[in-house]
């Protein structure tokens, strides 16, 4: 296996544990350790780690270590808030896309993370801008465990998954924004239940 090719699939099972909170917040990151967890030398896991350390979903303290991000409360409450932000951002682009009559058709979940993930990417497509879908990638990222930790503590994500999608596909912007808001703000006010169930590893 070339190293490009070694990189980049430690790169992205790296990501993938972060997202899946099997490091959790605070956890020293020891690359012999996770070396032997997927068999990878030491040299690519650390490229890697450095590379995570710029998106900065690994810290490397006084450079001195890597460790998984200890987010705050306050810090959550950002992100959320940035989230929405940047949704209500695009919000004045989106032109309806849905085929007349299709308002009623179901839509089939089997992740509502990754689907929720990918609607959000979808929504600021339409603004035409790459920074605007790459700080979206970004907040995906940064709160990809939390969201496990919201299966767990919030009701009716499915419901509130299917009601973003039909605003965003009919273009009723009113609706949607209303609805961002809505999403938004019940995981603000939840912020520190989702912040302790994500420290225990719970989703």
């Amino acid at each position: 296996m070339s190293p490009g090719v070694t990189f980049e699939r430690v790169y992205r099972e790296l990501k993938r544990m972060l997202a899946e909170g099997e490091l959790p917040p605070g956890t020293p990151i020891e690359p012999a350790l996770i070396g032997k967890q997927i068999a990878s030398s030491i040299t690519p896991i650390r490229d890697a780690l450095h590379r995570l350390t710029g998106e900065w979903l690994v810290e490397a303290p006084n450079h001195n270590g890597f460790r998984v991000p200890l987010l705050t409360e306050a810090g959550l409450r950002d992100l959320y808030s940035w989230n929405a932000q940047m949704l209500r951002l695009a919000v004045q682009h989106i032109r309806s896309s849905a085929p007349k009559g299709t308002e009623g058709v179901p839509i089939l979940v089997t992740d509502v993370r990754e689907a929720i993930a990918s609607l959000f990417v979808d929504m600021v497509r339409p603004a035409g801008s790459g920074e605007h879908i790459r700080a979206i990638q970004h907040l995906n990222e940064k709160l990809a465990s939390f969201r496990r930790a919201e299966t767990r503590l919030l009701g009716g994500l499915i419901d509130e998954y299917e009601a973003l999608a039909r605003s965003f596909a009919s273009g009723d912007r009113v609706r949607l924004r209303r609805l961002i808001d809505r999403y938004h703000r019940r995981r603000i006010l939840g912020a520190s239940d989702i912040l302790a169930a994500n420290a225990r590893g719970e989703g």
